[in-house]
């Protein structure tokens, strides 16, 4: 298993983020991303560009990233090439544990929750996935929705995930 099904709900856990935030996974309120990347795996790379695209249409959308790359590798890639590339987002480095935690074996894989039970989950760069995923995430605050990966972006429909590397 790669992603949880829909309907279920997360692993008992904690979350402890690079910056100090920590999120109980058993106490989720309301719409929450949770994406496992990364940093070397090109489809991570380019789902943590469209949910940082997803988080300036709906900025109130908490998105966490958990990082299957050692401790050092993931500060390097949040500072990354522009300078803080992921200041602001919670990110869980060195996150084996986590994605054991979730069946995940695979990068990039993204669940994306509301009030505590999976909505929808995927593994890979989706474009129908993370479209489906702004809709949802739009509904869910009463926004306008969007789509987040447009046609004019030059994107294939799919990225294949890669092995996690835990």
């Amino acid at each position: 298993m790669n992603v949880l099904p829909k309907g279920a709900e997360p692993p008992s856990i904690t979350l402890t983020a690079t910056d100090g935030r920590s999120l109980n996974l058993a106490a989720l309120e309301g719409p929450l991303v949770l994406a496992f990347i990364h940093p070397d795996v090109a489809a991570s790379r380019n789902v943590v560009g469209y949910l940082r695209k997803l988080h300036e249409m709906i900025p109130d959308l908490p998105i966490w990233f958990v990082s299957s790359a050692d401790e050092a590798q993931t500060e390097r890639y949040v500072k990354g090439y522009l300078g803080d590339y992921l200041e602001g987002y919670p990110v869980v480095p060195a996150g084996c544990e986590v994605l054991a935690a979730f069946g995940a074996t695979h990068v990039p894989t993204v669940h994306y929750f509301v009030d505590g039970k999976v909505d929808l989950a995927f593994t890979g760069f989706h474009k129908l996935s993370l479209n489906t995923l702004a809709e949802r995430a739009a509904a869910a605050f009463e926004a306008r929705p969007k789509q987040l990966v447009a046609d004019l972006d030059n994107k294939g429909e799919y990225e294949l995930a890669e092995p996690s590397g835990c």
